[in-house]
């Protein structure tokens, strides 16, 4: 072939793939790479409603991550299912670094309820950003018992009478099945709502016990409206060295939360990384670590292999009671 028919040709060639859309598409994905991330608003899901500690803690750490991003992050509460209406809408958006969600790890709790078939594994995680070794079980001063030794007696001359607060297949009621294998009593779980909620009824004396995260509700343990029964932890927090173990009680329960950031499959490794390398910024900041004391969590960073791994493990745990766990959902 000549030079005069190669340049007759070169023409003919380009509007052909132009017709088709290939260039078009060609040209789309060299800008799409090119293009910085992020360059518009960022939506945060949080799967539970308002009020609760994964609220709080979405927004006190998006209100950093803002600053390190150099973009708005809309904090969004999509409440229902155990979490799982917020987590499919994730899942259904684009991969684009631009719909993420913030959780902890009762992502993981629908999937061993058997209400569905996918769990955190489902996600591309960005990282964990902040360990809460802070769930305490909380009484109200109008019970019997003060003491882990003296609510499981009470509960062992009282079967089925004791009311632990909880919502049906979420981290509560696992919370709520454990410790009745673990004290070997049988207690009454009754569907109260999410932290929220169940902040309420304690106070105003609906329920009987529940778990709660001892920096969320610590006005009320301070007022007396609240009295801590354990730590479910094998070791007390130094942060609130008075409140005793329930492992120390002889009941060892450990129920320790991980918040992290997840995006949907698929999601470029570029964007994952810019954006978790945002929330090392935020965990290693003086500022926030010393907002996030205020409430007792521990800003801890792990990137997204590690984080990864850290879920699976807490996975394996839960997953021991998962039989009890979806016997008790029925």
């Amino acid at each position: 072939m000549n030079h005069t028919s190669k340049r007759l040709l070169f023409p003919l060639l380009m509007a052909v793939l132009i017709s088709t859309g290939l260039f078009a598409a060609g040209q789309g994905e060299n800008a799409a790479a090119s293009t910085p991330y992020p360059d518009k608003p960022i939506q945060v899901i949080v799967p539970v409603g308002a009020g609760g500690d994964t609220d709080l803690n979405a927004r006190l750490f998006s209100k950093y991550l803002e600053k390190e991003l150099g973009q708005s992050l809309a904090i969004v509460n999509v409440s229902g299912g155990g979490g799982t209406i917020g987590m499919q809408r994730v899942l259904d958006a684009n991969a684009d670094g631009y719909t993420v969600l913030f959780y902890h790890g009762e992502a993981m709790i629908p999937k061993i309820a058997g209400l569905v078939d996918y769990g955190i594994e489902a996600f591309d995680m960005a990282g964990i950003c902040i360990l809460d070794d802070t769930t305490v079980l909380a009484t109200h001063p109008g019970m019997p018992f003060k003491t882990m030794q003296e609510f499981v007696a009470y509960a062992k001359a009282n079967p089925g009478k004791v009311e632990f607060g909880m919502m049906t297949g979420g981290y509560p009621h696992l919370v709520g099945i454990v410790l009745e294998k673990e004290a070997g009593i049988d207690l009454n779980l009754v569907d109260v709502g999410g932290n929220a909620a169940k902040t309420v009824a304690l106070k105003g004396r609906k329920t009987q016990v529940i778990n709660t995260q001892y920096g969320l509700t610590l006005d009320y343990f301070k007022s007396g409206d609240f009295v801590a029964l354990g730590l479910t932890s094998k070791e007390r927090n130094p942060l609130f060295p008075d409140v005793p173990t329930t492992a120390e009680q002889g009941y060892p329960l450990e129920f320790n939360k991980f918040f992290f950031y997840a995006m949907p499959k698929g999601t470029p490794k570029s964007i994952i990384d810019a954006f978790s390398q945002a929330m090392k910024r935020v965990v290693e900041n003086p500022e926030y670590q010393a907002e996030a004391a205020k409430y007792f969590v521990t800003p801890t960073y792990m990137d997204p292999a590690r984080a990864t791994e850290h879920a699976q493990q807490v996975y394996e745990y839960f997953s021991q009671y998962q039989d009890l766990f979806r016997g008790s959902s029925k």
